[in-house]
Formats: C-alpha cells, structure tokens, sequence
C-alpha cells in the first residue's frame, strides 16, 4: 500500500485541534464546574468559574468559550476586577480566532500580554504565546513570526514553577516550528512525552501516539502503524474526543490509496464526528476533501451529495458568523463602556485625591488656627493668674506692713503713756521723800522709786516683744512666699526649677529688704526669663559676711543687658534701680546657653 498525499498535508493542518481539544476528564470539569457556578455568590470568584469554562470550551465550542469569557468580563468590568478581565480577554481572543477574526484576536492578544509580563504570570504569557503563533499561522502566515514566538515561549517556560503546558509548547514546535529533522522531532516528542506522563496529560499522550503514527505511515510502515492507528481510534470513541478519532479516521484513509471508496467512507465518518461536535468549519474542512474523491471516482451522485452537505454545513456557518458578529458587537460595547467606566474612575479619583486634599487643608489651618486661640487663650489665663497671685501676695505684704505700723503706733502709743504715768507717779513719790522728816518713811519711797523705775523698764521691753512676732516665723513665712511666686509663675508642666534659701539667709535681713527681694524675683521671673525662652531655672539665696547673696541663673537663649528692649529691658532696669537703692551691687553674664543674674545686698543688722 502506497500513502495518498493528502494525508501529511492534512496533518499539519488538523493535530493542533488535539491540543486544545478537552478530553473526557475535561468534559466531566465542565459539569462540575456549571455546578459550582449556580451556588457562587462573591463576584471575583464567579469571574474565575466563568473563566474556567470559557477555557475548557476553548476547542470544543467556540460559541460556548466566547459566551462564558463574555459573561466573565461584563462582571469583572462591573466589579474593576483587571485580572479577570485579562483572563476573559484570553479566552474571548481564541474564540474570536476559532470565528476566523484573526486581526481582532491577534489584538487583544497584544493587549493582555503586558499585563501578564507586569504581574509575572509565566503560564499565561506562555499561552499568550502558543495563541499568537496559531493565529499567525492560519490567519497571517508570518513565519519569522511563528519561529521568534514559539522562542520566547520557550525562554519564559523556563520560570514557570509548574512546567505543565510545556508538553504542549514542544508539540507547537514540532507543529509550527522550523523544518527540522525526523531526530529533533523525535526529541521534542520525548521531551513533551515526559512532562505529559509527569502530570497524566493523556490529550498530549494521544497527540503524540498520532504523531508517532503519521511518521511511520510517512516513512511506509504501514503494517506496524495500523495496529497503532485503530488503537487510537478505539480510544478516541472511548474517551469522547472527536479531534482525535477524526485525526485518527484521516489516518485510516492512508491504508486505502486503492480503494477511493472506502477513502470516501471513512471521510464521510469524519464528517458525522464533525456535526456532533458542532464545528462548522470542521464539516466544511472535511466534505472538500470527499468532495476531492468523489471527483476522482466520477460519482455524480456523490459528488452531488457532497455539495448539498457543503451547502447546509456553510449556510449554518455562515448564520453563526452572524449570530457570532452580534455578540462581538456587545464585546465591543462592554470594551467601550469599560473605557468610559475607567475614565470615570479616574475622574472621581481624581476629584477625591482633590477633595480630600482640600480637606485636609482645612483642617490644618483650622487646627493652626485653634492652636494659636488655645495659646493666646493660655497665654492670658497665665497672666491672669500671674497678676492675681501677684496681687495676693502685694496685699498680704500691704497687710503685713499695716499690721507692723500698728504694731510700732500702738507700742510707742503705750510706751509713751506708760512713760508719763510713771514718771508722774515717781516724781510725786520723790517729792514725798523729800518733804518727809522720817527716814525709815524715805527708805521706803527710794526703794518704792527704784521698783517703779525697774517694772518700767521690764513692761516696755516685754511690751515690745509682745507687738512682733517670732523671727523664725517671719523667716518661713517670707520663703513660702518666694516658692508661691515661682510656683505661679514658672509651673512644674514647663519649667524644671530648683530654689535652694539657706536657713540663715533672712536672718539679719529687715523687713524692706525683704520685700525688695521678693520684688526682684517678681521682675526677674515674669520680665526677664520668660523673654529667654528658658526651660530650667535655678534660684538661689544664702548670706556672705554681711551681704545678702541671690543668683538666678536660666537656660535660655540669652540676654543683652545693653541691647535688651521691650519688657526684659524694662524688667532689668527695674531690677537696677531697686538694687542701688539698697546700695548693692549687680551683675549680669548672658550668652546662648543662658542668663546668670548676681545680686548683693547689704544687710542691716539689729
């Protein structure tokens, strides 16, 4: 027997449909998967399930796989869901290119590719590879094309973690690759064979076993291929695969080259494999070539036959171009509305990136603005404090004061009385003494006189005790007044201050002296340190030899005594001027790391 020359031809053309074609494994995952999708309510999830059947009609009915990748990308365009939709447009390409829209497929296919390369999805760039070099090879015919596309699916299998699809794009390139040699197609069948094996791909397992089978039909081994074909086509029936049993009746015709027509047979059981599968274009592929040997045969009764078939099987085609064309219309207006969709996001991204900016303007002046009222509010609740404890302690002094004058008034008061009244009562009791002639009467008037003049004596100095109170009290009493004032003044929240008074400090120091400290303090605190921006102060008073010693020293940003203006100008000529008054001595050292003011001031003792 002799092989028709049909058959190598025709192989070429056909074995890609094995590849994509589900098995019966497949068609029971399209059942699962129509299933689950009635229970699914989350919209991503029910994306993918659309995709997943989108994928596994892929060959077997391209209706069906545009249908669920249409119905996949209106929910994931509805939900903004980009990988979905991506996955959509996969399985919307190839059935467009199944409808023979080559230039449309081999479009979108260029528009998803970079998203999968952006994300890193090795195994969908590799089938958008494997689609494109189909779509060049039946619609374009771009060689070079074919060949640099097969090369980069090769490079970016290379990162996938699982090889799986691999099998397949080694099968590619036996299919579509550069003519090579029956060796390197041996080679690349192996190594398909073994990654098919690895993962029980049984449609690769079956396209190699044709494979295998047409090279040793080609090389006349018919007696040991036939065993190998019928094998393939039992199975074939067996398993659900109408690609390969029609690959396998193709097969069948190469052992009948002398009997055209049993060729016509099996081309005609082709044929009804073709109708059950739906595949119009199939049908039609197969009736020319019975169309060719019924010419041969010169049946003008088949050869009639044959034409009405082609008739119907192209009528029916044409009605599902029409029918396919509508719904690439709609594909075209979700496409359209999605762009629309997107530009309206952008638009109210854009308007809420806007917004929200101007809102949190807003609340940045007003929070500015609410913590410039917070400090001036505080500000002035300081000083109202400040000024009001100032006040209670000018009062407390101007009662003190009053009290003390009194106290002197009403002692000079009594002394001066009392004074006169004794005197009177001695001068009388003196000349008593000297108008009487008895001496003992005399003795007794001088020592009555001497008594008298003693018991003045003891009631002036213990009246004078009685008007002033005790000095330790007055001592403890003027340095809770200091601590009040710095109290009030520099509060523990921000300032850290220490005051150290020596216990003898205020001892010999009278009461203007006193008072003209507090004063000092007073200027130095409010005035002065607040103008240098200090955070820790240090008050300190002790007594040298016979000056009264106070330091306030500050870590702040420094003052020129010289240069000083406004309020700390003002508060250090104050200060000045109080201290010379006592006759004592200043002194002022002021740089960047703070203020140290030195007072001396004479005590007077007594």
């Amino acid at each position: 027997m002799h092989c028709p020359k049909i058959i190598p031809s025709f192989l070429l053309l056909v074995l890609f449909c094995i590849c994509c074609n589900p098995t019966y494994g497949q068609i029971q995952q399209i059942n699962q998967e129509l299933n689950k999708l009635s229970s699914i309510k989350d919209s991503i999830s029910k994306v993918n399930s659309l995709n997943r059947l989108g994928t596994f009609y892929r060959t077997r009915s391209a209706d069906s796989s545009f249908y669920y990748g249409l119905k996949a990308k209106r929910t994931a365009t509805n939900v903004n869901y980009r990988q979905g939709q991506a996955d959509a447009d996969l399985v919307i390409a190839h059935a467009l290119f199944k409808r023979g829209l080559y230039a449309e497929s081999l479009e979108i296919l260029g528009k998803i590719l970079p998203y999968y390369q952006q994300i890193s999805d090795n195994e969908k760039i590799v089938r958008v590879y494997l689609d494109m070099l189909e779509v060049e090879n039946k619609g374009i015919s771009d060689r070079p094309k074919i060949i640099s596309l097969l090369q980069k699916a090769i490079q970016a299998g290379k990162k996938l973690e699982k090889d799986s699809i691999m099998s397949e794009v080694y099968i590619s390139y036996v299919n579509r690759g550069p003519d090579i040699s029956d060796d390197s197609i041996t080679y690349y069948l192996s190594k398909s064979a073994e990654i098919a094996n690895r993962y029980n791909d049984e449609r690769i397992l079956n396209h190699i076993r044709l494979w295998k089978a047409r090279l040793m039909i080609l090389d006349e081994q018919l007696e040991e291929s036939l065993p190998l074909v019928k094998k393939l086509l039992e199975d074939s029936q067996r398993i659900g695969n109408p690609s390969l049993e029609i690959n396998a009746l193709f097969l069948m015709t190469g052992f009948y080259e002398d009997e055209p027509k049993k060729v016509l047979e099996y081309f005609y059981e082709a044929f009804k494999v073709a109708q059950a599968s739906g595949e119009k274009s199939l049908e039609i592929y197969i009736l020319n070539y019975a169309l060719e040997v019924a010419k041969q045969l010169g049946d003008k009764d088949e050869i009639i036959k044959i034409y009405s078939e082609l008739d119907k099987s192209m009528t029916a085609d044409w009605e599902n171009s029409r029918k396919f064309m509508g719904d690439y219309v709609r594909y075209n207006t979700i496409e359209q509305n999605n762009k629309l969709l997107g530009e309206e996001n952008a638009q109210r991204t854009m308007w809420i990136v806007i917004i929200s900016f101007m809102a949190i303007i807003s609340l940045m002046i007003i929070y500015v603005i609410m913590l410039r009222r917070s400090r001036k509010a505080k500000e002035r609740i300081e000083l109202l404090n400040n000024n009001a404890n100032l006040q209670i302690i000018a009062m407390e002094e101007m009662k003190h004061e009053a009290i003390r004058e009194e106290q002197q008034r009403l002692g000079q008061d009594l002394h001066d009385g009392l004074s006169s009244s004794i005197a009177s009562i001695k001068h009388q009791l003196e000349t008593l003494a000297i108008d009487t002639e008895n001496s003992f009467l005399k003795k007794k008037l001088a020592v009555l006189v001497s008594d008298l003049t003693n018991a003045y004596d003891v009631a002036r100095n213990k009246s004078h005790e009685w008007f002033y109170t005790d000095e330790d009290q007055q001592d403890q009493t003027f340095e809770q007044r200091i601590r009040l004032l710095t109290d009030v003044a520099l509060p523990d929240s921000y300032y850290n201050k220490v005051i150290h008074i020596d216990e003898h400090a205020l001892k010999h120091a009278n009461m203007d002296t006193r008072i003209a400290l507090l004063r000092i303090i007073q200027e130095a605190i409010t005035n002065i340190l607040k103008h240098a921006k200090a955070q820790k102060v240090d008050i300190l008073i002790y007594e040298e030899i016979d000056s009264l010693i106070l330091t306030i020293k500050d870590n702040g940003k420094g003052l020129d005594s010289k240069k000083s203006t406004g309020k700390s100008s003002i508060g250090l000529q104050s200060i000045k001027r109080r201290v010379q008054a006592m006759d004592g001595e200043i002194e002022i050292a002021s740089d960047s790391k703070g203020t140290e003011i030195a007072i001396s001031i004479p005590l007077n003792p007594g």
